[in-house]
């Protein structure tokens, strides 16, 4: 979330200084609001971010009197290169080097960050992204989807993920073992069955494969 919220800023002060009218109007919280608004318009934008932003912000130039292609086009520009300035946690390049060295590794997103452009392309191997399959979390399908990728049976996977729906319970309803990180030290959510393996960091999960 660090990571969206800078490109959310970055995106703001970029509108401020080329369709002004726009930020005139809003506060960026109000952006936010709105977008968050605009998503409902069509269910298909809860799996496709990119398309969410790119007609949020084409409708929102046109509101304010300005080419909404132009604005959708440059502005999504300006926030994907931001949204790709990720800041990773000190364990995870480490571990994730050497996982790799013992495990085929793969990701899934239900959002746009990419694996190449956040600097994980050369670690893994099948990235599947919610918007290309037009499958979100926890859809069992985009599970199913890496599944195919690897030749494998969803058994043979082990999901590792912060969400405790969208990555442990999703995953394990599909068939896949899961394993939640949880580095903030969080309640799990009563309502859902409790995760068969909790680690705090990456260096805890390579522990716990070992055992």
């Amino acid at each position: 979330m660090p990571t969206i919220h800078r490109a959310e800023e970055v995106l703001y002060r970029w509108l401020e200084r080329y369709y002004p009218r726009i930020t005139a109007a809003h506060e960026m919280p109000q952006i936010v609001e709105l977008r968050r608004e605009f998503s409902r318009r069509d269910p298909r934008y809860a799996i496709d971010m990119t398309a969410l932003r790119r007609e949020f912000l084409q409708d929102l130039g046109h509101r304010h009197g300005y080419d909404g292609d132009e604005v959708a086009a440059s502005g999504f520009e300006v926030f994907f290169a931001a949204r790709q300035q990720v800041e990773f946690y000190d364990d995870v390049m480490p571990s994730l080097e050497r996982l790799r060295l013992r495990y085929r590794l793969g990701a899934i997103s239900n959002g746009n960050a990419s694996i190449e452009h956040v600097g994980l392309g050369h670690l893994i191997e099948h990235a599947i992204s919610a918007g290309d399959v037009q499958i979100a979390k926890p859809d069992p399908g985009i599970y199913h989807h890496l599944a195919e990728r690897f030749a494998a049976d969803p058994a043979q996977i082990l999901y590792v993920g912060d969400h405790p729906e969208y990555d442990v319970h999703g995953s394990r309803e599909a068939g896949l073992r899961a394993i939640w990180i949880n580095r903030e030290g969080l309640a799990w959510p009563g309502e859902l069955p409790a995760p068969e393996h909790e680690v705090g960091d990456l260096r805890e999960l390579e522990v716990l494969l070992s055992d």
